[in-house]
């Protein structure tokens, strides 16, 4: 029996969590599963997998926190990290994405072939030892913290506008729906239907938005204790 390897999938929406495990076991590569950040490097911390797939915007811990995280620890950093996301898709997002040491930078949704390709090149380069210590070109701790912090409440800002047209727009289909419903049952429930998966998308948001402050504070602390060393 050959040796097995180890993916670890990080990512708070189970549908999305599902897709990649398929994909992985399609190759007969073992599945570790997280639905944060957080989960994920307590997994990792105990055994440690040959590759990572990570979200970005989680609640708890995101994904480029995690990958921080995961760059500190001797046994983790240099095990092949890759972001797979639909909400950070900007440029200079994939740009820090890679200065924290990610080998590749994935956006959602991507074709299964390509993933198989990617997740089988990554699997055997580190198993060879192709992979080598990944340094961050960002100059210091205090940079990429404050860096983190632009790119974290930059997204979550626009997400909240993204969401409030949501909302706005919610509002008027309640009173198009109105206007339909007598004798449009069918289009009633397709539109209600639409509409309920806006307001679970809206509620999972209202989670990580709730924490932002929090978030926003502890990263300011913590740079200033940084400058202050």
């Amino acid at each position: 029996m050959g040796k097995k390897y180890y993916v670890l999938i990080v990512d708070d929406q189970k549908d999305n969590r599902l897709f990649l495990k398929k994909i992985v076991e399609s190759r007969k590569y073992e599945v570790i599963e997280a639905e944060n950040g957080k989960a994920a490097l307590d997994f990792a911390m105990t055994m440690a997998p040959d590759l990572i797939i990570s979200d970005i915007l989680m609640p708890v811990m995101d994904g480029y926190k995690f990958c921080i995280e995961v760059k500190k620890v001797d046994k983790l950093k240099n095990v092949p990290f890759i972001f797979y996301t639909a909400t950070y898709t900007k440029k200079k997002d994939e740009e820090f994405a890679l200065s924290l040491g990610a080998v590749r930078f994935l956006v959602k949704p991507e074709q299964p072939e390509v993933l198989i390709t990617v997740i089988e090149s990554y699997i055997k380069e580190f198993e060879n030892g192709v992979l080598h210590e990944t340094q961050s070109p960002i100059e210091g701790e205090t940079e990429t913290f404050k860096l983190y912090s632009e790119v974290l409440v930059n997204k979550l800002e626009q997400k909240m506008l993204e969401l409030e047209k949501e909302v706005a727009e919610r509002e008027f289909d309640r009173i198009e729906l109105q206007k339909y419903r007598d004798g449009h049952e069918v289009l009633v429930k397709q539109r209600t239907e639409e509409l309920e998966k806006k307001n679970a998308e809206l509620q999972r948001f209202n989670k990580l938005f709730v924490d932002r402050e929090f978030r926003i504070k502890e990263l300011k602390d913590r740079i200033k204790e940084l400058e202050e060393k």
